[in-house]
C-alpha cells in the first residue's frame, strides 16, 4: 500500500506529510493503533496526526467581562474573550496567562478550566480550552492597535451592543457557573512519564 493510499484512506483528518518532520526520511505504511498510519523507517516515529491548541480566557471585574476586538482575519472586528494558540513550550494555562498580557496588558492567573471545545478541521483536529482568570492588579487595559484594536469591561446587558460577539465567548460568559477543574498542587506525585512542564486540572475534594 502506498503512501497515497494511506493519505486517501485516513480521510481528511489524517497527516499530509510525506516525510518526517524529525530526520526527514520518507514516511511508509505501518499498521499502529488499529488503523494504517504513516511513519518513518528510519527514526521509528508514527505520524499520529495534526493537532492544535487553542486557549480563551474569561476575564471578570466588578460584574463586567472582558472582551477584546480582532485586528487581523481570521474573524478582523470581532469581538470574543481574549485569548490564541498555545506554544510548544508551555502548557495551556501559561498560554492563556500570556495571550491575555500581549492582548491587553492585564496580569492574571489561571484559577479554574471551564470548557473544553474540539472542532475537527480541514487540516488538523483543534482543542479549545477556556480558563476563568483572576486579576493580579487593577485594570489598566492597553492594546496594539494591531492584533487587538480595543479591550473593554462589558457588562451583561451591553452584550447586545456588540455587532459581531463570538458565540462561544458569549455563551462562556453567560452560561459559566464560576466553579470548574481547579489548578491542582500535586508536588510532582502526579508527575506523567515523559515531560519537562505539566499542570494538571481536577476536582479535589
Amino acid at each position: 500500500m502506498t503512501i497515497r493510499e494511506i493519505r486517501g484512506s485516513l480521510k481528511e483528518h489524517i497527516v499530509n506529510d510525506r516525510f518526517c518532520s524529525h530526520c526527514g526520511s520518507e514516511l511508509t505504511p505501518k499498521m499502529a493503533g488499529g488503523r494504517e498510519r504513516a511513519a518513518c523507517p528510519k527514526c521509528g516515529r508514527t505520524m499520529f496526526g495534526r493537532f492544535s491548541l487553542g486557549v480563551g480566557g474569561l476575564v471578570e471585574h466588578a460584574g463586567r467581562v472582558l472582551f477584546v476586538q480582532r485586528g487581523e482575519n481570521p474573524g478582523r472586528g470581532r469581538w470574543t474573550i481574549p485569548g490564541g494558540y498555545v506554544e510548544e513550550d508551555e502548557t495551556p494555562d501559561q498560554a492563556v496567562v500570556r495571550e491575555v498580557f500581549e492582548e491587553t496588558s492585564l496580569r492574571t492567573r489561571a484559577v479554574s478550566l471551564l470548557a473544553i471545545r474540539n472542532t475537527l478541521r480541514g487540516d488538523d483536529q483543534n482543542a479549545y480550552y477556556v480558563f476563568k482568570l483572576d486579576l493580579e492588579a487593577l485594570p489598566e487595559i492597553a492594546v496594539d492597535g494591531r492584533e487587538t484594536v480595543d479591550a473593554k469591561f462589558f457588562a451583561p446587558e451591553e452584550f447586545d451592543s456588540l455587532a459581531d460577539l463570538a458565540p462561544m465567548s458569549r455563551w462562556i460568559a453567560e452560561h459559566h457557573s464560576g466553579d470548574g477543574l481547579k489548578l491542582i498542587d500535586a508536588n510532582g506525585k502526579l508527575k506523567p512519564l515523559a515531560g519537562s512542564k505539566w499542570a494538571l486540572f481536577g476536582i479535589e475534594e
